[in-house]
Order: structure tokens, then sequence, then C-alpha cells
């Protein structure tokens, strides 16, 4: 019988449910929901930083992500994803080197062993099928981040090992199809629970069959859930984007594709939905969006930001802080932001904050803004 070294139970991959509260008023940022998580469950945070055995501890873990990129790389998993039990001699790779790392993966809970043969675990079987343990390898996972020294020291982006920069526009590469087409396709996997919260926020604001404006839309999910809720939507993105939402939702969706910094947006629009867009871009380029959106929206418009938001502090939440690490290393300008900030760089171009709320489960929020006369 094969056991694991690491049992971990397949629903552990699945979101947990959220308690809400009813929503606050906050002096600043207006009607705030806020989410707890029951008793019980505990939110998936990086430990703090107490001690030397912390630092090791996050080493550790380094260690393992590379080693599950590289299986991801090399195909291992897939080799693995018809059930059958192997030994290391029967998977490709260098014998000592597989041996090494199989019992790192068990221990981890994506392999099952008896300690001569090896299986996908039920948690790993999960993960797989999810499209999750698809990584493209080791170096493509950490490569950039082996040269962050330059980075801290000179800024970024990034640059890869041949001097080139690795900065992207909303995290794809015009000259990488198949790279951008992986990517859509993993934010679509991530988004299911997403687009709902979205659109259950969003859509009592509204009047009856408004037009919206999924602004740098990506794969459609979020738009396309707008649609079920009687909106009319308009995706607007990139060449290459349009192409891969219009595949997945034919004529369900409006399309225009262009450069939202530049291109006409079109219009009048009763709402304009921004998922993780403002993040990509630096504050001047933030003011030049919200005025161009300003233009393109009816009176009393919305402008809704779904994004990681700062506390004031800027320390919190965890998702947001690191992901700053991500605009650093990725984009020219981008950054993570507080609500209050947004407000700030919105205002100029007649835009209120009128709320924000906080759906921590999910690890985002929604901030809305109004324009003004």
């Amino acid at each position: 019988m094969m056991t694991s070294a690491c049992s971990i139970p397949s629903s552990t991959v699945r979101h947990c449910p959220k308690t809400r509260l009813p929503p606050v008023w906050h002096p600043q940022l207006g009607f705030v929901a806020l989410s707890v998580i029951p008793t019980g469950e505990k939110e998936r945070n990086m430990r703090r930083i107490d001690c030397e055995e912390d630092l090791v501890l996050m080493y550790r873990n380094s260690l393992a992500y590379a080693v599950i990129a590289a299986w991801s790389g090399q195909g291992l998993f897939h080799k693995l994803a018809d059930g059958k039990a192997r030994t290391v001699e029967d998977l490709q790779g260098d014998n000592r080197a597989l041996a090494i790392t199989a019992p790192v993966l068990a221990h981890l809970g994506l392999l099952s062993s008896d300690g001569s043969r090896y299986a996908l675990s039920p948690t790993g079987k999960t993960l797989l099928e999810a499209g999750a343990l698809s990584l493209d390898s080791a170096e493509r996972t950490h490569g950039d981040l082996s040269r962050f020294d330059r980075v801290l020291a000179e800024g970024g982006p990034a640059r890869a090992a041949d001097g080139s920069s690795r900065v992207s526009e909303g995290g794809v590469r015009e000259h990488d199809p198949e790279g951008a087409r992986a990517f859509m396709k993993y934010l679509y996997r991530r988004s299911e629970r997403s687009v709902v919260e979205v659109a259950r926020w969003l859509m009592p604001r509204l009047p009856e069959q408004p037009h919206i404006l999924d602004l740098g839309g990506g794969h459609g999910r979020y738009g396309h859930e707008l649609t079920r809720h009687g909106a009319e939507v308009t995706l607007y993105d990139r060449d290459l984007i349009v192409d891969i939402a219009r595949e997945r939702y034919s004529d369900s969706l409006q399309y225009i594709s262009g450069d939202f910094m530049t291109d006409p947006l079109g219009g009048p629009y009763q709402a304009a939905l921004l998922s993780n867009i403002v993040h990509g871009l630096g504050p001047d380029e933030n003011r030049t969006l919200f005025a161009r959106l300003a233009d393109s929206l009816a009176p009393g418009g919305l402008v809704v930001l779904k994004d990681m938001f700062l506390n004031e502090d800027r320390c919190q939440p965890e998702e947001a802080a690191l992901f700053g690490l991500t605009m650093l290393m990725y984009t020219r300008e981008g950054q993570s932001y507080t609500p209050k900030e947004m407000e700030d760089l919105a205002g100029p171009s007649g835009f209120e904050n009128i709320g924000v709320v906080s759906v921590r489960n999910l690890r985002f929020s929604l901030v809305f803004l109004q324009k003004t006369g």
C-alpha cells in the first residue's frame, strides 16, 4: 500500500469559506466590508522572522519550490499522471538527483511512496489536473530572483542572463504568444470565485443593463460573469489578448483592441472594471488613466479597482506587500498601492472614493470611485 510521507488531504487545495461581517464606516475610506476567518481555520501567510531558524526555514522553502519547478519542467509529474507507481529508474533524469528529490516531494505531500516507488498523491493529482503544477522550469521561476542584487542596486525591471529586459505588459510579452496563452489560462483558472464576488458587489450599485468597460480584461471571465447579470460588456485589451478572449467567449462580449493609455476607450459607460491593472502602472500613469476614464464614463459612472491593496502602514496584507516585488521585477513603474493613494490619484479627474470592500478569503479588495458632476 502506498503511503504519503506527509499526509495532506486533497481538500486542502480548495479555498475554505470565510465568515463576513457587516460593512463598517471608515472616516477616510467610507463603508468597508470586513471578513474574518472562523475558529479552526487559518489563513496561509508566511511566518514572521523571529530567529535564525525562521531564515533557515525560508531557505528550505525556496529549495523545495525549485524542486517542484524542476520536476514540472522535466514533465515528471505528467509522467506519473496515469496513477502507476514507478521507481526513479523508470523516470527520465539522473537517478541520483531523482532519488534525492522524490522524497522531498513525498514529504511535501505531492507524491506518495512505499520507500522505493513513487506515485502522485491525491493532492498532487488534483493540482496537476488544475494546472497548478505546470511550471516551466526552476530557471524560469528562480532565474530572475538570482539577479535581484542588480535590481536592488540599479532598479527594476529585472534583466535576463543575456542582459535583455524582463519587462512585461500586464504579465504578457507580445513576442511570446504561447507564454501569453499560458498566462491567461493560469489567470482564468485562478479567477473562478473572484469573478462571482466582483459581480456580487458591483452589479447592485449600477442601473439595469449597464454598459461596463472591462479594461485590460484579459481572459474575459470577469466580463462574461457580468453579462450573466444583465450587463453589456466591452472588453478592452491588446490584439493578442483580445483574440484569446474572443476564442473563449465569442460574441457574448464586445471587444476593442488597443493600448488603453493612448487609444480611444469608447463609451459612455456606466462603469469601468480594472481588475489587477493599477498595480502595473506608476503614479503618473494612473493619473493619466483616471483622466481618460473620466472622459469615457457617463455622469455618476463608477471605476471599480480590483486589486491587492496595502493597508495604510504599507506592511500588510502579505500578498500586497510581496506583490510589490513582482512589480519591481517586471514593470517599469508598477507597485502596490493603498486605497487612499488611489483616491488621491483619481481625485484630480473628478472621482471620489465611495467605499472599499475587502474580500479577505480571496485576498483582494474592491475600491469604488464615482465620477462626480
